[in-house]
């Protein structure tokens, strides 16, 4: 990247890809509007197995300077999601430390469909600001029509770790699943909707902000069973810090499609689509036994 290695930036994004061609242009002009502002902005992209053109057009960014692309292929040997996304957070976090940059701010965000509607200049602006509150290590983004990601959320009244055991469980049937969502989902994605900020221990949906000389201390990794990794990476910044998180509603982005909350025929026709989709994947990726 063409930032000067003696300036220290103002935001370091690191950000993972696979399959977003359609909105990397989104994320690339977010970063050109943040340089435009008089902000320093340095970016480090982990990509891997993409097949829509997403690494062409990370690698033509990293030829104009715009980002630095990480290779993240070691990512596709771990079989268990949780523990693939811990990875290469971790991964994207060492390659910035190593950089010997020392950005005022981490930006940690997710680069498909969520950044669809990327937050304004001065929303980000903003909410950067908040991290120089007492107490706080990181403030994430809101998105409307509500808040989605309930993995990565924790306060003292509420924890999802057992939110995908849930979801397998109640996949048995399409009328189950949805009463599953109705009940289960729905409401806490509607309680976490607000206009006013929200404390918690930990929040990611889609964007989050954290202060970088506390971001260095934490870790993805987590020894025990698999949880989301950016509340293990919160939980134990909460922990060394004493410190919480805010969900800013000032820092809004859509909420992605395949977490909007739905009534049962449109919820029951994507299921549907999403299960054709993975059945094909499978097919097109099954070993040909016949090969030698």
């Amino acid at each position: 990247m063409r930032e000067t290695q003696s300036a220290r930036p103002d935001f370091a994004f690191l950000a993972l890809a696979k399959d977003c061609a359609a909105t990397i242009p989104h994320f690339l002009e977010l970063l050109r509007a943040l340089r435009r502002s008089g902000s320093g902005v340095v970016a480090f992209v982990g990509e891997n197995g993409s097949q829509d053109g997403t690494h062409a057009l990370l690698q033509h960014a990293q030829s104009r300077g715009e980002i630095s692309l990480v290779p993240t292929a070691f990512m596709a040997r771990e079989p268990e999601r949780l523990r693939r996304m811990a990875l290469g957070r971790e991964r994207l976090k060492s390659e910035l430390e190593a950089s010997g940059l020392a950005p005022r701010f981490v930006c940690v965000l997710d680069i498909d469909n969520v950044i669809a509607a990327p937050p304004t200049v001065p929303a980000l602006l903003a909410a950067a600001a908040k991290l120089d509150r007492p107490g706080i290590f990181g403030v994430s983004a809101s998105s409307r029509p509500h808040y989605y990601d309930l993995l990565a959320y924790e306060d003292e009244q509420r924890s999802f770790v057992t939110l995908l055991d849930e979801l397998a469980i109640s996949r048995s049937g399409i009328v189950k699943y949805y009463r599953f969502f109705r009940s289960r989902i729905y409401p806490h994605q509607r309680a976490l909707t607000s206009d006013r900020e929200i404390s918690c221990a930990s929040t990611f949906n889609g964007l989050c902000l954290y202060r970088a000389d506390l971001y260095r201390l934490g870790s993805y990794r987590e020894a025990g069973p698999a949880i989301c990794e950016h509340l293990a990476f919160n939980r134990r910044l909460a922990a060394l810090t004493g410190g919480a998180m805010l969900i800013d509603p000032g820092l809004v982005l859509r909420t992605p499609s395949d977490h909007a909350e739905q009534s049962f025929l449109p919820f029951a026709w994507r299921r549907f689509r999403k299960l054709i989709s993975l059945r094909l994947h499978r097919q097109v990726h099954r070993p040909n036994l016949l090969a030698k």
